[in-house]
């Protein structure tokens, strides 16, 4: 009996180590396991990171390139709408370019019928007006006056002249070296009248030549025109007779 009791107590106690020993093969292979799962799952943390970080750069990506798409069409347009208007410029050019060949000889023509009005003119301001065409010649041959700027001016000399038809006016200036008072009427009649009162005179348009004047109505109108001119009196009819009798 206590034999038998001994051969079991012996196979309970080597049963026992066997599964003891198998329990703690077990726990290793279960700790492996789980550590070998901890790192799977990091694994597939981390890829998921990265699959969220590739899927948030490509969201990004395709955006920014619908958006360049529709940059890249507006552009088209604009450098189609540029282009045309370049052309047009161009074609402007052309016309700026053709209109200013033929309005310079204009221009010149302008500037020489000047010319011949004063020099056929009455002899008024003559110095004034000489001046006047002479800088309008020199401005032609300036190239850093435009064209437009050229043919203002030589309008507005025009327009002097033109004025000069509606207004009378009185002045000073000489003849043969003397110094007179002088009378305009417009473009009618041109009167001198000396300084000291005594010398009176008017331009004989068919001889082109002064001519003196000794009729003391005359003389009396030639000053009283002197004072309306100045505005030291107010305007009145003016009784000068010689200027509608030949030779006068």
């Amino acid at each position: 009996m206590n034999w038998l009791l001994k051969i079991g107590f012996f196979s309970i106690l080597s049963i026992s180590s066997i599964m003891a020993d198998e329990i703690d093969k077990s726990m290793n292979i279960i700790e492996k396991t789980n550590n070998k799962l901890k790192t799977y799952q990091k694994k597939i943390d981390n890829l998921d990171e990265k699959t969220q970080e590739i899927l948030s750069v490509y969201k990004y990506t395709n955006a920014e390139l619908k958006n360049s798409r529709i940059y890249n069409n507006q552009l088209r347009k604009i450098l189609s709408s540029q282009e045309n208007e370049l052309k047009n410029i161009d074609q402007q050019l052309i016309d700026i370019e053709n209109t200013q060949k033929n309005i310079f000889p204009l221009m010149l023509k302008m500037v020489e019928s000047l010319e011949q009005l004063v020099k056929m003119d009455m002899p008024f301001l003559l110095e004034e007006r000489t001046n006047r065409i002479e800088k309008l010649k020199t401005s032609l041959d300036k190239s850093d006056i435009k064209t437009a700027e050229k043919y203002r001016i030589i309008l507005e000399a025009f327009k002097i002249e033109y004025d000069y038809s509606n207004n009378i006016e009185t002045y000073q200036d000489k003849i043969d070296n003397k110094t007179y008072n002088f009378l305009r009427l417009g473009r009618t009649a041109l009167y001198y009248q000396s300084l000291d009162l005594k010398e009176y005179g008017y331009w004989n348009k068919q001889t082109k030549s002064w001519v003196k004047i000794d009729n003391s109505d005359a003389k009396s109108n030639i000053r009283k025109g002197i004072k309306i001119a100045k505005k030291h009196q107010n305007v009145d009819l003016l009784n000068l007779p010689f200027l509608t009798k030949k030779g006068m």
